[in-house]
């Protein structure tokens, strides 16, 4: 069901932009759904309109092979059951300057109407479309930014600008920086309407249909694919009988029909001129995307001639925190656009994936081993029908966090922790930056004066998450790896009769020395740096975190993993320095704060089930456990290795050991190689499924 919104109008007063200046601008934009939920940003491409409508009737037109491409919509991604459901979400659909709609040549009065107005960029929209969200909706933070085409690169652009305003976003069929063969293409058209005998300058007094119709026919071959064509896809199933008519009816009569001579070409100059790195990095094209913070969903058409399969890929190798998804389409550029069922299924079914936003409960005053917080929040996303009475909680461990998609790798369809068979609820530990941590609590236990926290409080405040919050009554199994394992081990000893079944990967009851010593080492690479300033630092640590990681990274994994050089993951980087470099410095740096690191480090180190309840006798804890156990350690684990695993189950009364057959150490239980998460998800599967 498509929903019809109003569109509203924000008026910026005096508005900067790239040209020069705007007297009045205008923001044009639709909202959906309640505001107290998360929110999406939606903007309009080019040949997009909000006008709610035109756009629908034209919508409806399409599925009926009559709708003229000169008008998109935004409908066909928001309405309940869509990936933009206004039951779940607060969306916020914008439409760009130059749409018609927004400040435009069409609209805005002399002296800066038609060819007379300034040239507008990415930049300017965003700057506009923020003031919107913050000035006139409230909105403190935006879940996820998604778009097709130039929306697309709306997307790209928002984190760049505003890195800690979202925590998402989804470009479809757009790159983060138009390519020369791009700027190109877009050369035809615009010399098509600009050299056309009626356009004038701009300064024509009816419409120009020899330039605009000239604009439609040189755009048109760019929209779809080569195959498409060979297909004769043109012919809609019988409604054109040429070629021709559908040139004359889809792409001449889409823009007369829609658009504005003048708004086509300072629109599509907007497009040329895309570049994120010009923000804030001066053209270090690969600076800036290594510095986006958000999670990201790039989704190209792999047959798409405006924005290359190619382009996405190379821009992959510099996202930190990125998946990539190609879609199979002959549609070309269009088969993002929701004009294609099959394709606009693909695209929704990948865009859901990624919306599970992270909710917030806060607990109030909360005792902590190490004193208190004033407001303890846990950070925490659900996923599947809350009234499942088998709920699984899957806590995050050292490295990971909610919004960089960590524990997306067992949690899914099909998955191990499948939300069609499950309830499950992934937490965010306190100090991992997104639960109370150093790095977000406020004076006066801000930053190193924030107090330890053990793993005790922490399964105490999920439980309090599940039995107050979200009425749970009985959890039917915890999952975890890592740290997330301890904390597996930690729930059925704080709260015996609450857990049924937890599953333990690559982990123990309890920190061993040699454990607590090796995390001696990056600490104290840490704390000694010169730029830590003893946890009183103004700015990023680069120094400390750089070493913290390198001093970690040979830990991770096992020695023949090292061997047989794998950490040049298949040709990706040319040696070990490169991989120190981007993956364990760059991950840290990007990602993480340094007192949110040590904090974290802290809890990790003090692990240990038995002093609970049970004055330090370890075997007795372990005995006393009711609940049934998996426990998973890796072979080459040099955290947590298999003997200490194997001691711990001849302990529990109802345990089953499987050793993971892995060269990837530690890492081995986490989602980094895939045979290895094939048979994590096996043994789980399994024990799930067990009476």
């Amino acid at each position: 069901m498509s929903q019809v919104a109003e569109i509203q109008y924000y008026h910026h007063g005096r508005f900067r932009v790239a040209g020069g200046v705007l007297p009045d601008a205008i923001t044009a934009y639709q909202t959906f759904g309640d505001p107290k939920n998360p929110v999406i940003v939606f903007p309009t491409c080019y040949g997009g309109k909000l006008d709610s409508e035109s756009s629908e009737l034209l919508r409806i037109r399409w599925l009926e092979l009559e709708l003229a491409n000169g008008l998109l919509g935004q409908s066909y991604m928001v309405g309940e059951d869509k990936v933009l459901d206004p039951r779940k979400y607060y969306v916020v659909t914008f439409a760009l300057f130059s749409n018609g709609e927004s400040s435009s040549p069409s609209n805005t009065p002399a002296p800066y109407n038609g060819p007379y107005f300034p040239t507008i960029t990415y930049e300017d929209n965003i700057r506009a479309q923020h003031a919107v969200l913050t000035q006139k909706l409230g909105v403190k933070k935006v879940f996820c930014v998604i778009g097709f085409s130039m929306g697309a690169q709306q997307a790209y652009y928002w984190p760049v600008m505003y890195p800690d305003f979202l925590e998402r976003y989804i470009p479809i069929c757009g790159s983060a920086r138009t390519s020369p063969h791009n700027q190109c293409f877009l050369e035809g058209p615009k010399a098509a309407l600009s050299a056309s005998k009626d356009f004038q300058d701009g300064h024509y007094k009816s419409v120009p249909q020899h330039g605009i119709r000239a604009f439609g026919r040189v755009y048109s071959a760019w929209a779809y694919s080569q195959a498409w064509f060979a297909k004769k896809g043109y012919l809609f199933n019988g409604k054109y009988t040429s070629l021709n008519d559908f040139l004359r009816e889809e792409w001449e009569g889409g823009f007369l029909e829609g658009w504005d001579a003048n708004d086509l070409l300072v629109l599509l100059k907007t497009w040329q001129m895309g570049d994120v790195s010009l923000i804030r990095d001066g053209g270090y094209f690969t600076d800036c995307l290594g510095a986006i913070k958000a999670r990201g969903l790039i989704m190209p058409c792999k047959t798409d001639l405006y924005f290359t399969p190619e382009d996405s890929q190379n821009e992959m190798q510099f996202l930190n925190n990125a998946k990539l998804v190609t879609i199979d389409s002959e549609w070309g550029h269009m088969a993002g656009a929701g004009l294609n069922v099959h394709d606009d299924e693909s695209v929704q079914a990948e865009a859901l994936s990624m919306q599970t936003p992270t909710q917030y409960y806060h607990h109030g005053r909360f005792k902590v081993a190490g004193g208190v917080l004033p407001d303890a929040v846990t950070a925490y996303r659900t996923y599947g029908d809350p009234s499942n009475d088998k709920v699984i909680v899957f806590p995050t461990c050292y490295g990971a966090k909610l919004a960089l998609g960590s524990q997306d790798y067992l949690v899914g369809e099909g998955k191990a922790l499948d939300p069609t068979k499950y309830f499950v609820v992934t937490f965010a530990l306190f100090c991992n930056g997104e639960s109370s941590s150093p790095s977000n609590t406020p004076a006066p236990y801000g930053g190193p004066y924030f107090p330890f926290v053990s793993y005790e409080d922490n399964i105490r405040a999920q439980h309090a998450v599940l039995t107050k919050h979200l009425g749970v009554r009985k959890l039917f199994s915890v999952v975890g790896f890592s740290m997330g394992g301890q904390q597996a081990y930690h729930w059925p000893v704080v709260f015996p009769d609450f857990v049924e079944r937890f599953v333990s990967i690559c982990s123990s009851a309890r920190t061993s020395p040699h454990n607590q010593c090796f995390l001696e080492g990056p600490k104290a690479a840490m704390l000694a740096s010169k730029d830590f300033a003893d946890g009183h630092y103004q700015s990023t640590p680069q120094h400390g975190i750089r070493a913290f990681g390198r001093v970690y990274s040979a830990w991770a994994y096992g020695q023949t993993w090292f061997r047989e050089y794998k950490y040049l993951m298949d040709g990706e980087y040319p040696d070990l320095n490169s991989w120190l470099r981007e993956r364990w410095e760059g991950g840290y740096v990007n990602n993480w704060d340094a007192n949110d690191m040590i904090a974290l480090l802290n809890t990790w180190q003090k692990g240990d089930i038995s002093i609970i309840r049970d004055g330090g006798d370890y075997e007795k804890a372990l005995k006393s456990i009711k609940a049934k156990a998996l426990i998973m350690p890796s072979k080459t684990d040099l955290y947590f290795p298999p003997e200490d695993s194997e001691t711990e189950v001849s302990h529990l009364r109802d345990a089953k050991l499987y050793v993971i057959p892995s060269i990837w150490g530690h890492v081995a239980g986490g989602s980094a190689n895939p045979p290895d998460v094939a048979f994590i998800t096996e043994k789980i599967t399994e024990f799930l499924q067990a009476p």
